[in-house]
């Protein structure tokens, strides 16, 4: 046998063992895998395919560093072995490093033009360093080469998504929803996207039809079940909801549905199984937050305040192991630099600057303190409209750095602000609302409670908006705020003592505001609604700049979809039930009466 002969032998039984060896690692034998890898290491034919095993087993015993720098020599030594450029680029992702595997990226489909999967993790890369436009390419590539891939219109969608950009995201799920395998995900997507941009009948009808065509999903069924609620159809949404339950047995999120939809009509059945529930081990820790919360609804609508109590605590703690504690330091540094910002000096200087707009209406306070209600007693006004929580106030505001390229962050960034900017930031607002639903109303009501926030911004960009600040008892706010299952962002609401120091800083930046603004903030308290609603929905109407109209005290007779816990409350006559609630759970309110301290007195006495 000549040398060629045994040369050729020699490499095809080192491919044989390279292959082995990888055949070795995917059943997990990383120490005989490594050891075959090693032995090729310096091989000129096969040192590359060795370097890319003993990464590969570098990052199975969790040596990232050790991985990476094993795929950088691959691919010096081999500039063009496009399988080592796709390695080094993902483990570079997997480690945190996207912007660092990009280079890689771009080789690797220079190299594997046609290569669908490598296009993903290109526009993937693009994504997570925040170049949503240059990802757009990418993933249209991708999508060209395999138009059936689910998660390249996921992943392409949510990006669009994350760039602020719902048009182009709403596109995407759409042409998702016209590939059989990717359909089902393009609904879900959609639902979600058309809900932001307020479309609710949309969104509605749009669940109808996914439904038909997944009778299958329960995510479909319960997208459609929560837009049921919201328009009012309590039957169709507690079917759907069951049926999401039926479809998926165990499910947190049906069984929350459920039980926050029906209270105290939840059956027997519907409490065994949320307790089933909450006492089975090993579930993500979420279920139990979803579940506790609805079932503490449940439990408090039928008398059992101290079982309520117990549910909403457990939820809470879950909550808490997901999300992490509350910076009780950060939040009064956000107050005090707030006050500082938004100084008497700042306002005066700035007052003529914004839009000379009255449309504008702004109801503000601590979630639970009776903002659904007042948007629901103006909205019924003729010459009102309700877009319910809108997040473009905050929005705009945190975007001001960019905006106006400065190194400032928020809120100090408007001491450098023009009365150019103003102008045009308001300007963006009201064509925000409009693109969401133009109407000719004279006031145009936005009822996000957490604009307590931007009340100065607010009156720098619309000298002339109405401002209502809703309060309540803030033991009834603090109680109603630890039984709500919130967005994740908020942690405060997860520990009663937390939530007195939240309300303790809310009512200090409002009475910041109260100081320097009074004129333009008219007060609503929940309990002097409550008792007398003629008396308070004519002060409300005439705050706001508008002649009376008795629709008003039939605020529960007007049909429009309301997105709030309260959404069951507001659409029936006064509801007495939730003044003094607090009463009911005792000691073990403590907590948040500590916290609150002279909170309650202010308040009693105010």
């Amino acid at each position: 046998m000549n040398s060629n002969s045994q040369q050729t032998g020699a490499a095809a039984d080192g491919a044989q063992r390279i292959a082995a060896a990888f055949d070795s690692y995917r059943r997990g034998q990383l120490d005989s895998a490594r050891a075959v890898f090693a032995d090729y290491m310096h091989d000129p034919k096969l040192g590359v395919d060795a370097h890319r095993g003993l990464a590969a087993v570098a990052w199975q015993r969790r040596q990232p560093d050790g991985a990476i720098q094993l795929l950088r020599e691959a691919v010096r030594s081999a500039p063009e072995h496009a399988d080592a450029r796709a390695d080094l680029a993902l483990t570079l992702m997997m480690a945190g490093r996207a912007e660092e595997s990009l280079e890689h990226w771009q080789h690797r489909v220079e190299l594997k033009p046609n290569d669908a999967p490598s296009w993903h993790n290109f526009a993937k890369a693009l994504v997570e360093v925040r170049r949503f436009r240059d990802a757009q390419p990418a993933f249209e590539r991708a999508l060209t080469l395999a138009p059936d891939q689910v998660g390249s219109y996921v992943t392409y969608a949510r990006a669009m998504q994350s760039a602020g950009d719902l048009q182009a995201a709403e596109s995407v799920w759409r042409r998702a929803i016209q590939v059989p395998v990717a359909a089902e995900a393009g609904y879900i997507g959609l639902g979600g996207v058309l809900f932001k941009q307020a479309r609710l009948e949309e969104t509605l009808e749009m669940y109808r039809e996914s439904v038909l065509r997944f009778p299958e999903s329960a995510d479909l069924h319960l997208g459609f079940a929560q837009m049921l609620e919201d328009f009012a159809d309590k039957a169709g949404a507690e079917a759907e909801f069951r049926k999401a339950l039926e479809l998926r047995p165990g499910w947190a999120m049906a069984h929350e549905g459920i039980l926050t939809l029906l209270r105290a009509d939840a059956t027997d059945e519907d409490i065994a199984a949320a307790r089933a529930v909450m006492a089975e081990s090993g579930r993500p820790v979420e279920s139990y937050a979803n579940v506790g919360f609805g079932l503490g609804k449940a439990l408090d609508a039928k008398g059992d305040s101290e079982g309520a109590m117990a549910a909403w605590t457990a939820a809470n703690n879950a909550r808490r192991q997901q999300i992490g504690p509350y910076d009780r330091d950060a939040a009064i540094n956000y107050v005090d630099r707030l006050i500082d910002t938004f100084s008497d000096a700042f306002l005066r200087k700035t007052s003529g600057w914004g839009l000379d707009d009255p449309r504008p209406v702004f109801v503000v306070g601590m979630p639970r303190s009776g903002t659904s209600l007042v948007e629901q007693i103006l909205s019924s006004h003729p010459d009102a409209y309700g877009y319910g929580e809108l997040s473009e106030i905050a929005r705009l505001s945190k975007g001001l750095p960019a905006r106006t390229n400065s190194i400032q962050r928020w809120p100090e960034v408007v001491a450098g602000l023009s009365p150019d900017v103003v102008r045009s930031t308001a300007g963006e607002y009201l064509d925000a609302l409009m693109a969401r639903e133009r109407v000719s109303a004279s006031r145009l009501i936005d009822k996000a409670p957490m604009n307590y926030h931007y009340v100065g911004m607010i009156l720098t960009l619309f000298p002339n908006a109405h401002i209502v600040w809703c309060q309540r008892d803030p033991r009834d706010i603090g109680v109603s705020v630890f039984a709500e299952n919130f967005g994740l962002s908020q942690k405060y609401a997860t520990d009663l003592a937390d939530i007195g120091h939240y309300i303790t800083q809310y009512s200090r930046l409002m009475r910041h505001w109260y100081t320097h603004c009074a004129e333009r903030i008219h007060v609503c308290r929940y309990e002097d609604l409550i008792a007398s609603p003629e008396a308070q929905s004519h002060a409300l109407i005439d705050a706001i700049g508008l002649p009376w109209d008795e629709n008003c005290l039939r605020f529960y007779e007007h049909e429009r979809p309301v997105l709030t816990p309260s959404r069951w409350q507001v659409r029936s006559p006064i509801y007495r039930g939730a003044v003094a609630r607090w009463q009911r759970y005792g000691d073990s309110l403590n907590p948040l009466v500590d916290a609150l301290g002279d909170e309650i007195e202010g308040f009693v006495n105010g």
